[in-house]
């Protein structure tokens, strides 16, 4: 049975002729079912972090509209899907970083890495935030963003299971063309990224949605807003 599910990104940064691909990819993602406004409610131009990006519009950016959007999207979707920017310490406004707003929301962090050196420090590192800040690690998926990283994957997804006790859940393959201008479309993309996830992993398991209707979690991220 299908999932009903729809992405959702707090903020968004580097625009470039109108569009910011992040949040373009989501809303093809879930089939242009929601509004973009609704998937990724904070947009900003410049290729910068939030708060900075913010700045240079004159904005101060307040995540109280992003969390109020996503307790909406919770009340109407069995799964919502949040994904962050950039990294686990990224300010998201003045006083909200991105691991303070998965707190906030009470979700299990799926902790996505990229395939390249240098990925068993920081991976090894956000799982050590998320742990520190009383989350539960729902699994890590590896990306290989680059024909080159492909020969390490397999022993960097053997350290960082062996030093963090966490288990890779799905390695996602190169998918794109040699070069960026014989990359796929971004619908073929998207295609491709949930085949191969797919293939080594169920994604209702991996969204914990087998056998329910509505996320608990969703339910205590609601009364905690009431409460604020």
């Amino acid at each position: 049975d299908a999932v009903d599910a729809v992405p959702f990104k707090p903020v968004a940064t580097r625009e470039v002729g109108g569009s910011w691909g992040d949040a373009e990819a989501l809303y093809e993602a879930c089939g242009k079912t929601v509004p973009i406004e609704k998937i990724c409610p904070l947009r900003f131009a410049l290729p910068l972090a939030p708060t900075i990006a913010a700045r240079h519009e004159g904005i101060d950016p307040d995540m109280n509209l992003a969390r109020g959007v996503l307790a909406h999207l919770l009340e109407k979707h069995q799964v919502v899907i949040v994904e962050g920017i950039g990294g686990a310490l990224v300010p998201l406004d003045s006083q909200t970083l991105v691991i303070d707003f998965a707190v906030q929301v009470g979700l299990p962090v799926l902790v996505v890495c990229r395939a390249s050196l240098g990925t068993i420090n920081h991976t090894l590192l956000t799982i050590r935030e998320v742990e520190r800040s009383k989350l539960r690690v729902a699994g890590i998926i590896m990306n290989i963003t680059a024909p080159m990283d492909a020969h390490i994957a397999s022993s960097s997804k053997e350290e960082i299971e062996r030093l963090s006790g966490c288990k890779v859940v799905a390695t996602i393959p190169y998918i794109g063309g040699s070069t960026e201008a014989e990359a796929p479309p971004r619908t073929e993309f998207i295609a491709r990224a949930v085949a191969a996830l797919s293939e080594q992993i169920s994604v209702k398991t991996l969204l914990g949605c087998e056998g329910s209707s509505k996320s608990k979690i969703s339910q205590r991220f609601r009364r905690r807003r009431a409460t604020d």
